[in-house]
């Protein structure tokens, strides 16, 4: 039940990331026109991550992965090219909230804290993973 406590508790933080990590799959999905108008907007949103995460201890950032982890795979999806959509697949979960935290966590238990800062500032699309594991972790 203590990583689901520090899950709930992080609801805002995780909110605050889905959206600077929609602003940098904006920044990288259009076509930009200089270089150096990428690089401050990266330098911006850079700056954006490290003032919500400084907030996070070492347990914060492991079940913030930990719910992107469980958005990224414990769903499946379906890609249609020709015409460009993707299609959730809902596949029954058994475990409940607290199991799933545990088994996503397991390989990230000897993480550091750089390393898991790193993680997040070297990410463009990690909303979509964010905003799936809320909703199978019952958050939102």
């Amino acid at each position: 039940m203590i990583m689901y406590l520090i899950a709930h508790k992080n609801v805002g933080i995780i909110n605050q990331l889905i959206d600077i990590y929609r602003q940098s799959e904006v920044l990288f999905s259009k076509e930009q026109s200089a270089d150096a108008q990428r690089k401050i907007n990266v330098a911006t949103i850079k700056s954006m991550l490290e003032q919500v995460l400084s907030n996070c201890d070492l347990q914060d950032l492991k079940t913030i992965y930990a719910v992107a982890s469980i958005g990224n795979h414990e769903r499946g999806e379906r890609h249609h090219f020709y015409n460009n959509t993707v299609e959730m697949i809902v596949i029954d979960i058994k475990e409940n909230e607290e199991e799933l935290l545990n088994k996503h966590s397991r390989y990230i238990a000897l993480l550091s804290y750089e390393e898991l800062m790193d993680f997040f500032f070297h990410r463009v699309t990690l909303a979509p993973g964010l905003i799936e594991g809320m909703k199978i972790l019952k958050l939102t």
